[in-house]
């Protein structure tokens, strides 16, 4: 089962049995203060996601869509 957790507090955002990416457009989930650290975000439609103070380091976002 994969878990979205907040950075900070460590609750969980969202969880299911989709991979981060799909669970992220899935549930269109406030991922502002998400640790998303060596996530696969490649070709994901994260528009209108709130990434701010979101912890991204090492994550692969090659074409994301990031508008």
């Amino acid at each position: 089962m994969n878990q979205i957790k907040n950075r900070w507090n460590r609750n969980v955002i969202c969880e299911g049995e989709e991979s981060i990416k799909e669970l992220a457009m899935k549930n269109k989930a406030d991922l502002s203060f998400a640790d998303l650290s060596f996530a696969d975000l490649s070709f994901a439609d994260l528009s209108f996601s709130d990434l701010s103070y979101a912890h991204i380091s090492y994550a692969n976002m090659s074409y994301a869509d990031l508008s």
